[in-house]
């Protein structure tokens, strides 16, 4: 069966649903090729995976008609972020940051989210929108035509459009089908996700510690004084976390945080991924688009990960939206005026979060007192930390 289309969306994660709905509503014919169609109904547990969704993403859900469908029992407002250096037990040389949204004249500094809320009601807005045509299964293979991109999927159909969005993760079919390769720099590291409920009230604070031996913990609040942990630490330390009784997790990241949310009770047990930096060696290539994991990984530290993929996808809307009557949606320079704009926001990123792991790597106990010192400047600074709170949302 042949299907013409303006533009194929391959990926069935959140950021394929909703490139596909923000392509809908740019009234475009869309094919949405994903094996993952069924909708993520939450349940009563919290989601593994849960999102710090930034301010001007929680706006471009509300530009694609989807965040008042949330239910927003289940969201939190992260209002403050504490952080802490390595200075230890030695309070005189702990470097503390202070991040209020009050400061930056904002009611929030970002939103957490459980990933099953999000896709949950990105799934119900695509079945709703008519310009929505769902492929239930995998792409196989590609053809490049000068009529267009020609893709087969698994159960035999043909579906042809004059753009391909990948937004299929890090291991990107489309991205390897165009043969393009992607600059990786593994951290040596892991990362271990677990939720915990709190004896004290987190008030919407999020908590994070740079640790000894570049080991970095977040706490990050979830409604029902329950957080969620993310602990970057070394492979080999993480595959011991991951193998501990909730009372030993719930004892160890009581230690690590200092005790601040009081004990701490796992309400799961502990999984672990490997934590890379990467980015592929275009972002564009002739009728092909690249969005989210599918162009760029990020260290989890700055939470940036699905906010750098929506980014992605609410400037590749406002491009297409905003062309020209005579021009296409895959036109190079349409193209390549996305790719800059990306790139250049995904390397600044991936830079901060880069440096900021470097910095907190083992060093002499006089850089350390000298950063922890820093951090402690900049707390007395106003002007300076409006500054950083303002470019970090």
């Amino acid at each position: 069966m042949q299907n013409q289309l303006n533009a194929v969306v391959v990926g069935g994660g959140v950021a394929g649903h909703a490139s596909a709905l923000a392509l809908a509503q740019c009234g475009l014919s869309v094919g949405f090729v994903t094996q993952d169609a069924a909708q993520a109904v939450p349940t009563a547990h919290v989601d593994a995976r849960v999102y710090a969704l930034s301010n001007s993403n929680v706006q471009f859900l509300r530009d694609l008609r989807v965040w008042d469908a949330l239910n927003h029992e289940r969201t939190c407002a992260i209002t403050q972020m504490r952080v802490f250096g390595d200075g230890g037990s030695r309070q005189s040389s702990q470097g503390v940051l202070d991040l209020t949204a009050s400061s930056a004249q904002q009611m929030q500094l970002a939103c957490m989210i459980e990933q099953s809320n999000l896709q949950h009601v990105l799934s119900q807005a695509i079945q709703f929108s008519p310009n929505v045509h769902l492929f239930k299964s995998a792409a196989a293979h590609l053809e490049q035509r000068e009529t267009g991109v020609s893709i087969t999927t698994n159960d035999g159909q043909t579906l042809t459009a004059d753009l391909l969005v990948g937004c299929d993760g890090a291991n990107s079919w489309a991205r390897q089908a165009f043969g393009i390769g992607m600059d990786v720099h593994d951290y040596g590291q892991c990362g271990v996700v677990a939720h915990f409920s709190c004896e004290r009230p987190h008030n919407g604070v999020a908590h994070q510690w740079f640790l000894p031996n570049a080991a970095v913990l977040a706490l990050l609040p979830l409604p029902n004084q329950q957080v969620s942990m993310v602990y970057s630490c070394a492979t080999a330390l993480a595959s011991e976390v991951v193998q501990l009784e909730p009372l030993q997790l719930s004892k160890l990241i009581g230690g690590l945080s200092g005790h601040v949310l009081g004990d701490l009770t796992a309400l799961n047990a502990a999984q672990s991924f490997g934590l890379t930096r990467s980015c592929a060696q275009r972002f564009v290539d002739n009728r092909l688009v690249l969005v989210g994991d599918a162009a760029h990984t990020i260290h989890p530290m700055s939470g940036q990960g699905l906010n750098l993929g929506l980014q992605d996808i609410a400037l590749l809307r406002d491009l297409i939206a905003q062309r020209a009557t005579h021009q296409s949606i895959f036109e190079p320079r349409l193209l390549r005026q996305y790719e800059r704009a990306r790139l250049t926001q995904t390397v600044k990123m991936q830079a901060v979060t880069h440096t900021l792991n470097r910095l907190f790597e083992p060093h002499h106990v006089a850089i350390q007192a000298a950063r922890n010192l820093g951090m402690n400047v900049l707390n007395q600074a106003p002007a300076l930390k409006r500054w950083l709170i303002n470019n970090a949302l």
